[in-house]
């Protein structure tokens, strides 16, 4: 006997069934959450309609995902430690520098 299986794929926001071509997969995250939508273009259209203004406000983050152990840093500490003197943070001249420090640069610079 032969088996045959079907995978339906239906949008996230109106349950309506979806061809795999018609599928619009949207990730995003929010507050450190990540989520993932699968809808119709219709819907994709809209959910980007509506986050625009608040991503045209934003700021990008440099992301950090997929750095490898030991890969050059997305920044340099000497600028790094001359940015934090000229801004008022308390840094050594060697050693580790503060996360808060650098994300501070970050916020700055990227």
């Amino acid at each position: 006997m032969a088996r045959r299986e079907v995978t339906q794929i239906f949008d996230d926001l109106d349950n309506s069934p979806l061809e795999e071509k018609d599928v619009r997969v949207i990730r995003f995250s929010v507050n450190g959450t990540d989520y993932v939508l699968d809808v119709s273009e219709k819907n994709a259209a809209a959910f980007h309609a509506q986050l625009a203004p608040y991503i045209n406000a934003a700021r990008k983050v440099p992301s950090l995902r997929g750095r490898k152990p030991g890969a050059i840093a997305p920044y340099d500490p000497r600028e790094v430690r001359q940015w934090a003197s000229k801004n008022g943070y308390a840094v050594a001249r060697r050693g580790k520098i503060s996360q808060e420090i650098i994300d501070a640069y970050l916020a700055v610079t990227s």
